[in-house]
């Protein structure tokens, strides 16, 4: 992820929290604040997400792979090696049902909260026609799960682990369900190497 897209995530999640704030003083009655306290305001939002933007990146980059792979030693993690997944750089590699599977830690989900997640792959054309954001967004009203989320050629699925550690079965049961509900939309199954040159030519 390019720096810039963390400090955007930086500078939304500050200016929501401020102007929040702000709001609720404004309606409450007691908003006195000059234009002068509101430009502080402002650079102090765009420091501190310069600053917050630049630690995230710093970690992604050159801290958090090396995070993953020390997880990837622990038992929550060996116990998919003893079901065929292999280890590959800082993530596990699988087949659930003919299906790629992607299995990592995150130390900073969606939610901000570390998790285990996993990546079902798929090929995201349908009859030689690439599937778009209204194909994926109708299949995302469709689910209840609030963990599962249908991106461009994979169906993401994220374990907080505030809600308690997952284990090889729940995880594996899960993957079994979510491979069975891929085949029934007729998307086709597609090796990793393959996956990820589809994806590239996408993005750019």
């Amino acid at each position: 992820m390019k720096i810039l897209n963390y400090y955007r995530k930086a500078l939304s999640y500050f200016s929501i929290l401020v102007f929040s704030t702000l709001l609720s003083t404004l309606i409450s009655g007691n908003f006195n604040m000059e234009i002068h306290g509101f430009f502080d305001i402002l650079i102090l939002i765009i420091g501190l997400s310069i600053f917050l933007g630049t630690l995230f990146f710093v970690y992604d980059t050159y801290i958090g792979p090396n995070q993953r792979i020390k997880k990837l030693k622990t038992d929550k993690f060996t116990d998919f090696r003893k079901v065929g997944f292999k280890t590959e750089k800082d993530y596990l590699i699988g087949k659930i049902n003919g299906y790629t599977v992607i299995i990592s830690y995150s130390w900073r989900n969606r939610n901000g909260t570390e998790s285990l997640i996993t990546i079902i792959l798929f090929d995201p054309r349908i009859d030689g026609k690439h599937l778009n954001s209204y194909d994926l967004n109708k299949w995302q009203e469709s689910i209840k799960d609030d963990y599962n989320y249908w991106e461009y050629g994979r169906l993401f699925t994220d374990w907080p682990y505030i809600n308690g550690n997952p284990n090889l079965k729940s995880v594996l049961k899960k993957l079994d369900k979510n491979t069975k509900l891929i085949s029934r939309k007729g998307l086709q199954k597609i090796e990793f190497l393959e996956w990820e040159t589809e994806i590239k030519n996408h993005i750019n």
